[in-house]
């Protein structure tokens, strides 16, 4: 089920669409009369990053779709006198909530992506500390149109149709806002 952004105004419109707390897009310009859909469903890939004396140990790449944890942990591996920096798939305590938390002293980043594209980022500093996204399917939607962003918008419909257009009201003139169809 796709969200569509349609742009009305007579200039490029970037728009940015979360669903709860996460990003499923970041939409780097629509064009005058120009539309496209965002997929409110589907995987996003999360990759962890740490800084561990000097060095940077970045994971293999996680699916993750849905109430899910992540931990990030750095291993001894005694044999070759190193580290190994790793991130393992652990339940969600919250059936709405996608999770993250490490054990390290450094802090974590952790990198969400969206068909390719990176979407988010979020950063643990503490120890056994988590971190937690809603997984709220109410979208909220702004815009940046010349420069202006528009109030947010808010839907519970997957199908919605979000309109950016010159607001006529008896405002100065150039002020843009997003109506929901």
């Amino acid at each position: 089920m796709p969200l569509t952004l349609r742009n009305t105004t007579d200039y490029i419109a970037q728009f940015v669409v979360l669903a709860g707390e996460r990003v499923l897009a970041r939409i780097p310009g629509i064009a005058p009369n120009e539309t496209v859909t965002v997929p409110t469903e589907g995987a996003y890939q999360v990759i962890a990053e740490t800084m561990l004396e000097g060095n940077t140990y970045t994971s293999a790449p996680m699916d993750a779709n849905g109430p899910v944890g992540f931990l990030a942990q750095v291993k001894q591996v005694q044999g070759q006198g190193t580290y190994d920096f790793e991130v393992i798939e652990v339940p969600s305590t919250q059936s709405d909530q996608m999770q993250f938390q490490k054990t390290c002293l450094s802090p974590v980043s952790f990198t969400l992506h969206k068909s390719g594209a990176w979407v988010q980022t979020v950063v643990v500093s503490n120890n056994f500390e988590m971190a937690a996204l809603s997984l709220s399917e109410t979208f909220y939607v702004h815009a940046v149109i010349n420069g202006i962003t528009t109030d947010t918008v808010t839907t519970t419909n997957p199908n919605a149709v979000i309109t950016a257009v010159t607001d006529t009201s008896t405002l100065e003139s150039g002020y843009f806002a997003l109506e929901v169809g």
